[in-house]
Parts: C-alpha cells; structure tokens; sequence
C-alpha cells in the first residue's frame, strides 16, 4: 500500500479550531484542533474515554460543540444535526454497521435515501448504481447486490457499509473501528478498501484501536488523551511504541530513527495474508446456506467479459433454466423457502381429512372453507403489519367486531346510510382505533402487548355498549350482507379471473424484460411463462370449483363468492404497499434494525403508527366480512379467539415473530390452514377441543420453524 503521503491535494476538507465540549458540569473535550485533508487516512487514536466518540458525534452532529469552530473547505459552518453533516458531504460508518439483515445490499445501500420513479420505487435504477459503487471500490468478494446481508460475512458487512458511505457524493467518511471482530483475511480487505476510499481523493477518519492495522493504512495520525489532542502529524512521525506512550501517559521522549518506517509495520504478512484468503475461499464455497441468487456468479472475474470496474460486475446477466433452479432448490435447503412449506402442509392436509370424509375436497366444502377462512385472512394481513415491525396487536379481533357494528348500525332503518357510506364510516373508525394504540406505543413508548391487551378488554366493552347486553342487529342491506353470501355469475367469474391472470402476465413479462435489456439478473424466460401458466391454473381451479353447484335439485347454487376477490384485493393492494413504496421498505427495515433506520433518517413514531392505523383499517374490513356472513351483529362475537387464529395464522403462513420477514399471502395461506384444520375436524366430529389443540401444534410446529431457520442465519455468517 502506498504510504507516507505529506500533504492534500486541496488541502483539508475540515478543520476544527478549539473544540470543547460540555455535558454538564463534565468537560469532555478541550481544545480539540485538527485537521483532516482530502486524500488521506487520517486515524484517531486513543484509549477508552479520550473523547474519540464524542469528538466524532461533535463532527456527525449528533453533538453540538459548546465553543470552537469547524471549518469545511475552509468556511465557518454549524452542523446541528447529522442531517447537516449528510448535506456537507459527511458520512459515518458505525462499529455496528447499522444495517438491517433482513434487507438486501442495494436496499440497504439506499435506505432512507430510495429513488423513485412515478411515485415507487425505481429498484433496477438503485441496484445499477449499487453495483456501479461496489465495482468502482473494487469490491470483488460480494456475488450478488441482491444478496441479503444476514448471509454475508464480517468483511462482505464492512464492505457494504461502507460503498454506502461513499456513494452519496461524500467527502469525508468517518470508519468507527472497521476491522473490529474480523479475521485476518477480511482484515486485508478492509483495510485496501479504506485505502482506496482515501486514493480515490476522499478524506477518510479511521478510529481503531488496533496498531498494525493504523500503521497498515494510515497517513495521519491524531492521539487523543483524556479529551486533548497529545500529537497529530504525518504517520512517518510516530510509531507503534510512540504512538501507545502519548495514548496513555500524554508525552513521549521517543524519536523515529530513519531506518525505522511506519509503512514497514503490517497487519499480516502478505503470503500469511494470501494463505487466510484461499481458507476463506474454501469456507465461503457456494452450498446451501450461501446459494448465489438465481443466474448469478460467485464473484466478478466469473463473469464473461466482465472487469472489475464494470459497473455490471456486481450483478449478473440471466442465466440458463438450470442454474436458476439449481440455486433455487439450494435456498429451499438453506431454509429460504418461502411458503413453500405452508404449501405442502395444505396439500398435507387435505390429503389426510379426505382420507377420513370423501367431502373434505368437495366443490361446496372447499367454497365454504375459503368464506370461512375469509375473516382471518382479512384481519391476519392487518396483523402482519404489526408483526412486521416485531410487535403485536392483541385487540385487533374485538376492533374487526367495532367494524361490523359501526357497518351494521349505520344502515339499520334508524339511520338509512347507503352501503358504501357505512362501510367507509366503519373502517375510518377501526383506523382511528389503530391510531389511537399506535400513538400510545410510539409517543409514549408503551409496550404494545400491554396496550393491546387493554384494548382487547376495552373493546369488547365498547361492542357490549353499542350493542346493549345480548343484543343482535341484522343487517338489512342486500349490498352488505353480499359480500359473503352473494356469488359472481359464473361468465362473472372467469372474466374476472381472465383480467387478473392477463394483468399477472404483462407485469411478469414486462418485468423480466426490463431487467434484461438493462443487463440485470432476470429469470430465464420459461420460468416466467411457468409463472403465467401456474397463476392461471390456479384460477382456472378456483373458477371450476366454485362454478359447481352447491345447492339442492330444487335450490341451485353456484359461482364464485364475492369474498374471494375481496380477499384478492387488499392481498393486492398491501402487497404492493409494503412491496413497491417507501412506507413499505421502512417498515421492513425497521423490523429488521429500528436502530439502523433511525440512523437512515426515517421517522420511527410515524412509520409505527400508521402500521397500526393499517392494521385497523384492515380489521375492520374483516369485520364487515364476518358480519355479512351471519347477516347480523351480536354481542356473542367471540373476538378473543378470533386474534388468536389471526396471528396463528400470520405465522403459520411464515411471518416471523421477531419483525422484519413477513408477507400479506402468508395471512391468507395461513387462514386457509386454520379454517381447513377446523372444517376438517368438524367433518370428521371432533370436539372443539380437539380442533384447538391441533391448531395449537400447527402453531407450535411453525413458530419452531422460524426460530430455526433464524438461528441457523445467525450462525451461518
């Protein structure tokens, strides 16, 4: 590495002239002067307590400095807070990273900064440029930037966050301890890559405690001690042994002879250095909990034609069939299954109630077990929001039975409200009750399962209320009480399926041809028409099933219910909420790390509460449902139960309970098992206690699950 650099090409980019700081009566820093040029590493040395973090945070303006004056290419500023110093072009790479596993480089890379285009977001514009800032730092070890950062190791972490740094236009890139837990080859490559960060004329503050990895790549030194600056100067001026004498006794009366060099002082040897890698090398080979993504490469050099400074080297062109679902079995057996596994229990468990009662698999039984199951798909994708976050929401069974009160009241005779009136009175109330709890949790930063719980309670008093004790209101509106007892025509019911399935297939193809033409790693054309052909059987079946008659010779009845493209909807519209906006990647992101969020810049109160406000507003739907099945409202509504299969449901479909992996399908997959678990045992004469205790190993079965596969991520890495 080249070494002994004497002076900036522009001179330094920030100056700090007499720094103190105060916290009270504590005196933290005094007199602080530094200079920090372009160019260069320049590293703050010191022992625990010297001032590093506070002098930093003073520079990130997390602190405000109590007198002095900081300069920024040579003009007097004031950097309030770490919004200012983002703006002035600094940006700091913490000890913890602060970045959120369960996203992946290129969301990580652009979280709280996404760009968008019409109003989403503009995925394959931010992952061209993420690949573009990975191959200019030369970052070869990463295979994919669609890769998810809980698979990536220590030093592949590091190398992310810092491209992250360095991608916003930055100047100045403050390292808190970067080689801090790494072993010796992701050590090397680390330190090349703050190397190159300063090569590339950036300024670079790197904070360590580690000497050999100082001297390694540092141009500049800066001690501090007990809050002062006790040397500073070029590298070549100090080594090891003086450099530890000024951190801890404040003076030294060593002198650097001129045969001895601070750039001949290496973290490693460089064939020791080489030997580390080939290990590395060994242990990183693809298997099947680090299965490259579907069509790519394990590093740049694999790819034809590539180099590493091509701005594709961090993503792959499409690949043959082969290899996509070589890769995509490999991240079956890694645990990244999706829903695979509620999929195969479904089909397990059909196979084994038709087994016992030839009418599990009926035309009118399944019909009957998709209306039943409607309610806790509906409020179990309310849910999902919450669980998202790694939080709970206990009251949503009793807010869905306020919905189907509000909607039942508000076209009774009394009040003569037309059907959509009604409905669009009673999800605004369930909403106000999610905004209601959600600011409780968020403002005043109660525990949600406490200010759910009371609400469970609460809620069910407000019902009794509205309702009057043992009272029940029939809804008397044709429109409403339609909703789950009314069908399509069966014409009705294939051209609704013909426009979903010929929507699903212009958006695929669409899709994967954008990615293609722009060189990005796309499916293999047959998967995509593979894709097609799965969605329209499934609705083709959907659409045969529920044509069949359901009814008596003397009372036919058949056509698809009109819940199901209820149910279809709102699994639609969440989907593309949490999937293409930015309210649905910081909600991710905050279940994944609230921590790494907050420093991204997203406002966690609001981003919690509206969650909340969603899961309201979609319980509530799930009310009116549950009310238009029985054609009434009463004060039997039995919403405790109700919340419990709600989020039995969520996690049995694979939402996690530990926030930020979660999906609405899983909700509506999961219903399906709850309802076909409880129409199955009623069919076959179970007992309700039976049907709970079932359900309760379904539950238990799939929380193990989650537990598992997360553990295995974590000691995976």
């Amino acid at each position: 590495m080249d070494q002994g650099k004497t002076g900036a090409a522009d001179g330094p980019v920030l100056q700090l002239r007499g720094i103190q700081k105060f916290f009270g009566a504590v005196q933290a820093l005094y007199g602080v002067d530094l200079d920090v040029p372009m160019g260069q590493v320049t590293a703050l040395l010191g022992d625990n307590g010297a001032g590093k973090s506070v002098l930093v945070k003073t520079i990130a303006g997390i602190h405000e400095p109590s007198t002095g004056e900081i300069l920024w290419e040579g003009q007097p500023v004031r950097i309030r807070g770490p919004a200012d110093s983002a703006a002035l072009g600094i940006e700091i790479v913490y000890q913890d990273l602060a970045l959120c596993d369960n996203l992946d480089i290129v969301q990580n890379m652009f979280l709280g900064r996404e760009r968008l285009r019409h109003g989403l977001l503009d995925e394959d514009g931010m992952e061209r440029a993420a690949a573009q800032t990975l191959a200019e730092l030369n970052v070869r070890t990463v295979r994919s930037v669609r890769m998810h950062v809980d698979a990536l190791s220590g030093g592949q972490r590091q190398s992310v966050a810092v491209a992250k740094a360095v991608m916003w236009n930055s100047k100045l890139v403050i390292l808190d301890e970067p080689t801090a837990a790494l072993g010796v080859a992701q050590t090397k490559q680390v330190l090349e890559l703050v190397r190159r960060l300063a090569d590339k004329g950036l300024a670079v503050i790197m904070i360590s405690h580690n000497m050999n990895d100082v001297f390694a790549v540092a141009d500049r030194l800066a001690i501090l001690r007990l809050g002062r600056i006790v040397g500073a100067g070029p590298v070549a001026e100090f080594d090891p042994r003086m450099a530890v004498e000024l951190m801890t006794l404040g003076h030294t009366s060593r002198r650097v002879e001129p045969a001895v060099r601070a750039d001949v002082v290496s973290a490693v040897s460089e064939s020791d250095a080489q030997a580390a890698l080939d290990d590395q090398a060994i242990e990183k080979a693809p298997g099947p909990a680090a299965a490259p993504a579907p069509g790519q490469w394990n590093n740049f050099a694999d790819m034809p034609g590539a180099t590493p400074a091509s701005p594709i080297a961090a993503v792959a062109a499409p690949t043959g069939g082969g290899d996509y679902f070589r890769a995509l079995w490999s991240r079956v057996v890694a645990g990244q299954s999706g829903v695979l596994p509620v999929l195969l229990g479904a089909i397990l468990i059909g196979a084994i109630f038709q087994s016992q009662n030839g009418k599990f698999l009926s035309a009118g039984n399944l019909v009957n077990l998709l209306v039943q199951g409607s309610v806790f798909m509906l409020v179990g994708m309310g849910e999902v929001f919450v669980l998202l976050l790694g939080e709970v929401d206990l009251s949503l069974g009793f807010v869905a039975g306020i919905g189907g009160v509000v909607a039942t009241e508000m076209v009774a005779p009394g009040q003569g409200w037309p059907w959509w009136a009604a409905i669009l009175a009673a999800v605004a109330v369930t909403a106000a009750l999610g905004l209601f709890q959600g600011t409780l949790i968020t403002r005043l930063r109660l525990p949600s399962f406490v200010v759910t719980l009371a609400g469970l309670l609460g809620f069910e008093g407000v019902m009794i209320a509205l309702l009057g004790t043992g009272g029940t209101i029939p809804i008397s509106d044709r429109v409403i009480n339609g909703l789950a007892n009314g069908t399509l025509s069966p014409l009705e019911g294939w051209v609704v399926t013909a426009l979903v399935v010929l929507a699903y297939a212009v958006i695929t193809l669409r899709r994967d041809g954008e990615r293609r033409r722009s060189g990005l790693v796309a499916p293999p054309p047959l998967v995509g028409f593979l894709k097609i052909a799965g969605a329209a059987l499934a609705g083709v079946v959907i659409v045969l099933i529920s044509n069949q008659n359901r009814g008596v010779p003397a009372f036919p009845f058949s056509g698809m219910p009109w819940v199901i493209p209820i149910v279809f909807g709102v699994l639609v519209g969440w989907s593309f909420l949490l999937g293409r906006t930015r309210f649905g990647r910081y909600i991710y992101a905050i279940g994944g790390s609230a921590e790494a969020a907050r420093r991204a810049g997203i406002s966690l109160w609001k981003m919690r509460t509206m969650a909340f406000v969603l899961a309201g507003l979609t319980a509530g739907i799930g009310g009116i449902v549950y009310a238009s099945r029985l054609r009434s409202i009463s004060t039997s509504f039995d919403g405790g139960t109700i919340v419990l299969y709600v989020v039995a449901s969520a996690v049995i479909g694979g939402t996690s309970l530990f926030g930020g992996r979660g999906h609405p399908l899983h909700a509506v997959l999961g219903g399906i098992i709850i309802a076909g678990i409880v129409n199955g045992m009623a069919l076959l004469g179970l007992s309700a206690a039976v049907q709970l205790m079932a359900t309760a190993l379904v539950l238990l079965a799939s929380i193990t699950v989650d537990v598992v596969v997360r553990r295995r991520g974590e000691t995976g890495r």
